[in-house]
């Protein structure tokens, strides 16, 4: 998949995502809960949280944007999707800013560029999904891998529409699990989600680094 943006587009993606990632890598380590009301890591926490919440949600609204039903074939996932992904595309057309009642050229290219961004932030998700799986050991990170050396390997690769949608839902509920900071407990119980979560935005760093230097380098 060939990804068009900015080059600041990737630089954000990729600052979100290495951030999460080492601020999970930092709290697993040590099983230090992430904050304290009122103190400085408690702020940083909040901010570094609440930029994973935003990425994904735009990630949420790309996927939307893009899913068709053609791309449905099992009459469970479209049930699935239905419940989830069937929207008041009056409410959404709003939010993104395509509702405008006197449009003019500005406020249309706009509510496009908005759109973009969230596709964008889709395509780049789908990339480091697809790419997960084959992160070389040298780059893996997480704290409490069981393999040697470590890897992403076993962790599949959604392809269906549900299964996409079904690794985002879980990728947004483990954030709230973060905020919370039960580290032991998320590393006996939802072992699974967290390696798949941290590998997401490990990934994504890498990746949208990758594409960020490679802007830089070919406009110089």
């Amino acid at each position: 998949m060939t990804l068009h943006g900015n080059v600041s587009d990737f630089i954000a993606i990729a600052e979100v995502a290495d951030a999460t990632t080492k601020w999970l890598a930092m709290h697993l380590q040590t099983n230090v809960a992430p904050s304290r009301p009122g103190g400085s890591r408690d702020r940083v926490s909040l901010t570094i949280l609440q930029q994973a919440r935003d990425y994904l949600a735009q990630v949420r609204e790309g996927f939307v944007l893009s899913v068709r039903a053609g791309q449905v074939t099992d009459s469970s996932e479209m049930r699935y999707l239905l419940d989830r992904v069937l929207l008041d595309w009056d409410a959404l057309s709003r939010e993104l800013g395509l509702a405008l009642e006197s449009e003019t050229e500005v406020e249309f290219d706009q509510a496009l560029e908005r759109v973009r961004g969230q596709l964008l932030a889709f395509g780049m998700a789908l990339v480091a999904l697809a790419a997960l799986p084959r992160l070389p050991s040298e780059s893996v990170t997480f704290p409490h891998s069981y393999n040697k050396p470590p890897t992403y390997a076993d962790i599949p690769t959604p392809v269906t529409p549900g299964e996409i949608l079904s690794r985002i839902e879980e990728m947004e509920g483990m954030i709230w699990e973060f905020a919370r900071g039960r580290w032991r407990e998320l590393i006996r119980r939802r072992y699974g989600p967290l390696r798949r979560t941290y590998g997401f935005f490990e990934t994504s760093a890498l990746l949208a680094g990758e594409h960020a230097r490679r802007f830089t380098s070919t406009n110089l």
